[in-house]
C-alpha cells in the first residue's frame, strides 16, 4: 500500500451550479439518494449535499471536458483543504 492521504475529484449539479471539489478519500462516507440523485458526503456526522453526482476523475480538467456548461450556469471550483504535518 501507498502512504499518503488519496484524493479525487468530482463533478455534482445543484439547479444552475456546477461543483467541481477534490476531496481527501479517508474517513468519509460518499452516499446517493437513488430516489432523487443527491449526492451527499458525511464526514464526522455532518451531511453536505452536493446535489446531483455527474461524475468523478484524477484532475478537474479532465471533469471539466465532459460537463455541457451553458451560458448563465456557474462553477465552483474547490480544492482539497492542504494540512501541513
Amino acid at each position: 500500500m501507498t502512504e499518503g492521504k488519496h484524493t479525487a475529484w468530482f463533478a455534482s449539479r445543484r439547479d444552475d451550479l456546477f461543483i467541481i471539489a477534490e476531496q481527501s478519500m479517508g474517513n468519509k462516507v460518499f452516499a446517493q439518494n437513488l430516489d432523487n440523485q443527491e449526492f451527499s458526503i458525511i464526514y464526522r456526522g455532518k451531511k453536505t449535499v452536493l446535489g446531483e453526482f455527474l461524475n468523478i476523475g484524477l484532475s478537474p480538467e479532465a471533469l471539466l471536458q465532459g460537463l455541457d456548461i451553458s451560458e448563465g450556469q456557474r462553477l465552483l471550483l474547490l480544492p482539497a483543504e492542504r494540512r501541513s504535518s
